[in-house]
């Protein structure tokens, strides 16, 4: 199994898209998320939420705030599935996808999609880092993702 862990703020949106639709908060640029279907379709990697965003949203949809319901809405309008979400352990962001991997077996490769530099050991050649907060998700970030995603002969040990 292949696995992308997601960020959103910077990836899925960026300063420009907010101030362009003149809200805050829970908002997700439709054109990132049509370069995240190319980047799951060409992969066919399994979604899991790294971002502060995951606290919204639950497997179980009846569990989820009116955020995760949205978040579920606008992934679901572009025929994408979130797999998990890495455990909230109040470490660093890193931390936490290397716990979420540790609990996991059949992962054969993985990237980190995130606009905020992760710089653990075993990120490296895993990570992608956008743009900035200002720019979020291009085609560039896709190509190396797809990339990464591609070079997976063994399983993850």
């Amino acid at each position: 199994m292949k696995i992308l862990f997601l960020d959103f703020d910077g990836v899925l949106n960026s300063q420009k898209f907010i101030r362009s639709c003149n809200e805050c908060g829970a908002v997700i640029d439709p054109s990132k998320m049509v370069l995240l279907k190319t980047l799951i379709t060409e992969t066919k990697a399994k979604i899991v939420l790294s971002t502060s965003w995951r606290e919204h949203w639950d497997k179980n949809p009846a569990l989820c705030d009116e955020i995760g319901l949205k978040i579920n809405k606008v992934f679901n309008e572009h025929n994408l599935e979130i797999y998990d979400k890495t455990p909230k352990l109040n470490l660093l962001r890193e931390e936490e996808i290397k716990a979420w991997l540790d609990s996991q077996s059949g992962i054969l490769n993985f990237v980190v999609l995130d606009d905020a530099l992760l710089s653990a050991d075993f990120l490296a050649g895993h990570f992608v880092k956008t743009s900035d907060y200002f720019g979020g998700l291009d085609e560039n970030d896709v190509k190396k993702a797809i990339e990464i995603l591609s070079d997976c002969e063994e399983e993850r040990k």
